[in-house]
């Protein structure tokens, strides 16, 4: 693994987030014991109030010690392994504000103040953190000796990325407002509070965002199995777990550390993971990759036209790259070069043909998936490959001779 050396800026960088967090240290210090009481006077900062002297120095330290150890990680190129969960980096940046905030807000409640802060400081730690770890167990859960039915592997999928929770929450927050323009029109039709200016904008504009937005949250929720791409849209719940009885997912190995580290694909004998979404192997024709930044962004052309897209967060560049499109090969099943810009309509059309009798996309679409596809996907394969390079074929009589 390269050494990374230390410049004199990155060293003065760390530097300065070091004497920040001793400042900081020092602020929370003085708050919780109370000494020094100059410190507790009350002074007025721009757009956060008016706070105590300590709870204002404390953020101060705190932003420039967000500010230096963010600057010392670019300067080290560590954040360019893989791309990082934006949440987890918020919380940290911000998190001894936060505490800061709390802190003041409690500390007037004696040791029962102290515990509900460290109560909500735990908390959001754990709301910024715990997600990745279980992301990870959950996703070895396909792992396990024993059989799982097709119900179990996909309800694992699908909690890869917490989506039952997601839909819970969505659907929550989208009730809650509906409760408060009701709650609303009820107070002031019965009199008990007098119908103003901002209370009707707040729920006018409250009313408008129930409405706009019930369409997106009703496709959100009611759309099953959402990291199953594409095929979610056309199989129902049942015909999404009766294709995966019988599958059993194997990790795929790398050789680059920070692929093995990072980077986790489990693969079938008919579908792939990648990056929590399950895209099928009969399906797939051909995979495109966005290399932007510290991740990669797929699109996955199906057969039928359609385009299931996914992404992974790490940086595939060099030895990597060649590693990660041999498992894009694999998924694929084809190593030449196909000839596809702008013909989805053909695609949709040809998969048509080979199913007359099946009526609907979602009869011909399970109707593939239950068979062999082998001479399926030669067809397309033929159809579909560039033709031959006059050239080379005159290059070869050439050699021959």
């Amino acid at each position: 693994m390269e050494k990374r050396k230390l410049s004199g800026k990155t060293i003065l960088k760390l530097a300065g987030a070091l004497l920040a967090l001793a400042y900081l240290g020092f602020y929370f210090y003085v708050g919780i014991t109370g000494k020094l009481p100059y410190m507790h006077e009350t002074v007025h900062i721009m757009r956060y109030g008016d706070r105590k002297k300590w709870v204002a120095g404390g953020m101060t330290a705190a932003m420039i010690l967000g500010i230096c150890i963010n600057s010392a990680l670019n300067d080290l190129n560590l954040k360019r392994i893989r791309k990082e969960s934006f949440l987890p980096l918020f919380f940290t940046m911000i998190f001894p504000i936060i505490l800061l905030l709390l802190l003041e807000a409690f500390l007037d409640n004696g040791w029962l103040g102290i515990g509900i802060y460290a109560s909500v400081a735990i908390f959001m730690c754990a709301t910024a953190w715990i997600p990745l770890i279980l992301r990870k167990w959950i996703t070895h859960l396909l792992l396990r000796d024993k059989p799982m039915s097709g119900k179990q592997q996909v309800r694992i999928i699908e909690w890869i990325h917490f989506h039952p929770l997601k839909k819970l929450l969505v659907f929550g927050l989208w009730d809650f407002g509906v409760v408060l323009v009701l709650r609303g029109i009820w107070v002031t039709a019965t009199g008990k509070i007098e119908m103003d200016g901002e209370l009707f904008l707040f729920l006018l504009g409250t009313a408008v965002l129930v409405v706009a937005l019930f369409q997106k949250m009703r496709r959100y929720i009611c759309t099953p199995y959402r990291n199953i791409p594409v095929l979610n849209q056309i199989l129902s719940k049942n015909q999404l777990e009766q294709l995966l009885d019988g599958e059993h997912f194997e990790p795929i190995e790398f050789e680059d550390e920070g692929m093995k580290k990072y980077l986790e694909i489990y693969q079938s004998q008919n579908w792939m993971l990648i990056g929590g979404k399950l895209l099928s192997k009969k399906l797939a024709l051909w995979v495109t990759m966005n290399r932007s930044g510290n991740d990669a962004s797929l699109k996955v052309l199906y057969l039928n036209g359609m385009t299931a897209k996914a992404k992974v967060d790490l940086d595939i560049r060099g030895d990597r790259y060649k590693e990660f499109t041999a498992v894009l090969k694999e998924l694929i099943g084809y190593e030449g070069t196909l000839k596809l810009d702008e013909k989805e309509e053909q695609l949709a059309q040809k998969f048509a043909s080979f199913f007359p009798e099946q009526a609907s996309e979602q009869d011909r679409v399970a109707a593939f998936l239950s068979q062999d596809v082998t001479l399926i996907r030669q067809d397309y394969i033929q159809t579909f490959s560039p033709p031959p390079d006059p050239r080379k074929k005159k290059r070869s009589r050439r050699e021959r001779e």
